[in-house]
């Protein structure tokens, strides 16, 4: 051991710092990794901590523009989790990413951070299966039902004839977008008090 410091302390700046990386780069790279998540969670947090609504994109490509002509449209501080993947491909390369997005999207639900979900039709029943979702019916006749007609051609029914989303692939942005496929969007069911700001996100949506 003594023999050790010794020969350390022999060395110069550059061959200690080489020594060091040699010995513990493990130890380095996994503390970095820790700083690094910590300061995601803390810089998630601050920015989603006083958004009026907030709104994931699962399996839809999105970009600044569209999220950005909705959040003015509505006059709202929205905060969105873009760029989320699920897939059912267990051979997927983005298999590992795929795990990352589900583990987020239960993350937000469980903290009340998630208002509306936009995505395909696979990201979409995925929701529903799993219980996400609120009635978008039962919620515009409590909520908003003058809304209840423009909406109901739009709505999506599950084999029960339950209706459980909204096909928003010709309204708003989202026709402007162009999408090649259906695109959905989710009410995610919660008991938060950010039901008036989801039923102004409809407002806008359906009056463009």
């Amino acid at each position: 051991m003594n023999k050790s410091k010794s020969t350390f302390r022999q060395l110069n700046t550059k061959q200690k710092l080489q020594y060091i990386w040699d010995y513990y780069k493990i130890h380095i790279i996994a503390t970095a990794v820790i700083i690094c998540i910590i300061f995601s969670i803390i810089s998630t947090a601050r920015k989603n901590n006083t958004a009026d609504l907030y709104m994931g994109y699962i399996n839809v490509a999105t970009t600044d523009s569209i999220t950005g002509s909705i959040a003015s449209d509505c006059h709202m501080d929205i905060y969105n989790y873009n760029d989320l993947l699920i897939t059912a491909d267990p051979d997927s390369d983005n298999i590992q990413y795929a795990y990352g997005s589900s583990i987020k999207l239960m993350s937000a639900i469980s903290d009340d951070k998630l208002d509306i979900i936009i995505a395909d039709s696979y990201g979409i029943d995925h929701a529903d299966d799993l219980d996400y979702l609120t009635n978008p019916a039962d919620f515009l006749s409590e909520m908003a039902p003058e809304l209840l007609k423009k909406y109901e051609p739009y709505f999506v029914y599950n084999i029960d004839g339950r209706p459980y989303a909204v096909d928003v692939s010709s309204i708003g942005p989202f026709k402007e977008a162009n999408y090649t496929a259906p695109v959905y969007l989710g009410i995610i069911a919660s008991d938060n008090n950010r039901n008036n700001a989801i039923v102004k996100l409809l407002y806008t949506l359906i009056k463009k």
